[in-house]
């Protein structure tokens, strides 16, 4: 099987990931994950396959442009490359840092910087905003979620993190993923 990411993106509607995936399963590509959100009323997907070996992707691009068709749906097909012969082993802990305060320019670039001087890989990222419209204060909240290399010096990190949020006037917490989900299970 060869891996390919199939990326759809399009004003969301219900019926969107059963017509993708029953196109693909239709010309036998098997979808081994899927991520998917809307911002907006915009639909975001993308679809990690396991494209047969037979199998033609431009053949694929074409019948899921057909299914398509005037949806107004964008779509590619990228090849997944198979990934590099692994080094040494790093050895990673999830994280969630949570960042909540006045909305302003500037908050994910600040800490994604951070993140990256760290070489801290973001997982997932959603920024939330919250209603003000009454009082004119736009609230915002973020989740980080994050693979932390276990040789990085969590007080140093902490504090980085710490710095950023002090300086934008934000809360902010640092959170081993298993704390996160514990306190957060309903």
């Amino acid at each position: 099987m060869r891996q390919i990411m199939v990326t759809i993106v399009g004003r969301d509607r219900p019926g969107i990931i059963y017509m993708v995936s029953r196109a693909l399963a239709d010309y036998g590509v098997n979808v081994i994950e899927v991520s998917q959100t809307t911002l907006l009323g915009e639909f975001a997907g993308l679809f990690s396959c396991g494209l047969p070996v037979e199998a033609d992707p431009e053949r694929l691009t074409d019948i899921l442009g057909g299914v398509l068709t005037g949806s107004g749906l964008a779509h590619w097909i990228t090849d997944v490359a198979p990934a590099p012969a692994a080094g040494p082993a790093v050895e990673l802990e999830p994280y969630v840092v949570t960042v909540r305060g006045r909305d302003r320019l500037g908050i994910i670039p600040e800490f994604s910087g951070c993140l990256a001087g760290f070489d801290v890989n973001i997982e997932n990222l959603r920024a939330v905003a919250l209603d003000g419209a009454e009082t004119g204060d736009h609230q915002v909240v973020l989740f980080f979620e994050l693979s932390v290399p276990r040789a990085v010096n969590q007080a140093a990190f902490r504090q980085a993190l710490g710095l950023i949020a002090e300086e934008l006037n934000l809360e902010f917490s640092l959170q081993h993923r298993d704390i996160f989900e514990a306190i957060h299970r309903l």
